[in-house]
């Protein structure tokens, strides 16, 4: 069988969607599915490149607005695509609107499976004109029209106004974890131990786009200023590049802890799983219903460190409040640094959520599990 995987961003970019998409890929291909990909970048290709086994096809961006890639004639190419391709089944990825609606609108008769990672939520009143145009002349037609819809969590559904009226054909598909990666034994380089030395370490991993300002990552520069005033020996690191990068440092300067707050920019998984070991715990104060899960949360979890996360979007069905991490309210710097103050002081406390959210990783957010789901979902397309 084959699928044909649609998605507005692809490696080598990395994102929680990024990273999903091409995990469930890998894992689909390890199950016999033959893979295609198909995504956007800035030169079209007038063949299909290869990564892993897998044909990529790239759509040429005429243009970007806020996150969405849009191009010209992507309907016409994906019909293209698709017709010498022929897949069985097609799974389109969205909030990023256009590149999943054009591939449904290109799709024919071939069964169409969306994967609805979480809703576009933004704040200011321009953005917000621009979701409602998003929703009511793109994205609801391609819900109603597609065979069965993956969400990331049970909970998400329950919170979406534009999942709600679906939830006869959704099916849940959480994200995993790549344990081999990702586990509590993982070795830190010695000069990277050495590098912070004698200091805990809060840690932040996410995209700094100006575009994911809903990571919150603002409100954890505020209430780490708090934290760091009063423990000298904290530091904030912040793991993750973007348009916003100076933005957040001109936040930390401006609230004179910029001694203390390290961007290291983009860093390999490898490196990536070693930042998790060396934390004291991990924090990311979503602030929107954009977050439709929090990859990153159980990527922390898996190295047996707590985590800090917002009660919106799909967190709470990550988070279990008290148990493998603490539950604070949206934008709420108070709540957001009595949670740090706890984990830093109760380092028993500290200890155990971690455990208990590294049990929970391998026995719920493993890639083999997601694509198992994943794959019965789309035969059931078929």
């Amino acid at each position: 069988m084959k699928v044909a995987i649609v998605a507005p961003y692809f490696h080598p970019l990395v994102g929680g969607a990024e990273v999903y998409t091409i995990n469930i890929a890998r894992q689909l291909k390890a199950m016999g599915w033959e893979v295609v990909i198909v995504t956007t970048g800035e030169h079209s290709l007038h063949a299909p490149e290869t990564l892993e086994g897998m044909r990529v096809y790239r759509l040429k961006v005429l243009m970007k607005v806020s996150n969405t890639p849009i191009g010209i004639g992507w309907r016409r190419d994906l019909r293209r695509i698709f017709s010498i391709e022929k897949p069985d089944v097609i799974n389109a990825h969205t909030p990023v609107p256009y590149v999943a609606d054009m591939a449904e609108r290109a799709s024919g008769k071939i069964p169409f499976v969306l994967t609805y990672h979480n809703d576009l939520a933004k704040d200011t009143p321009l953005a917000k004109l621009l979701v409602w145009g998003a929703h009511h002349l793109l994205i609801s037609h391609t819900l109603r029209r597609s065979k069965r819809i993956i969400a990331t969590s049970t909970y998400y559904i329950q919170e979406s106004r534009y999942l709600m009226r679906h939830r006869s054909k959704i099916c849940v598909v959480a994200p995993g974890v790549d344990l081999s990666r990702f586990n509590p034994n993982v070795t830190v380089d010695p000069n990277l131990t050495a590098r912070f030395h004698g200091q805990r370490v809060i840690l932040f991993v996410g995209s700094l786009n100006k575009s994911h300002q809903h990571k919150g990552l603002n409100v954890l520069i505020r209430a780490f200023q708090r934290i760091n005033l009063e423990s000298p020996d904290t530091r904030l690191v912040v793991v993750g590049q973007g348009s916003g990068m100076d933005m957040y440092k001109t936040m930390a300067d401006a609230a004179h802890i910029a001694n203390s707050v390290d961007f290291t920019g983009y860093v390999e998984d490898s490196e990536l799983a070693q930042y998790y070991r060396l934390a004291a715990l991990f924090a990311m104060p979503s602030t929107n219903r954009s977050e439709g899960f929090g990859m990153t949360y159980i990527e922390a979890n898996a190295g047996g460190i707590p985590v800090v996360g917002s009660n919106v979007g799909g967190v709470p069905h990550v988070i279990r409040h008290n148990e493998t991490g603490i539950l604070v309210q949206p934008n709420c710097v108070d709540q957001l640094y009595q949670a740090l103050r706890t984990l830093l002081d109760n380092p028993e406390l500290a200890r155990k959520l971690g455990q208990a959210g590294s049990r929970r990783v391998c026995e719920e957010f493993t890639w083999a599990l997601s694509a198992e789901r994943t794959s019965n979902i789309l035969k059931e397309g078929i």
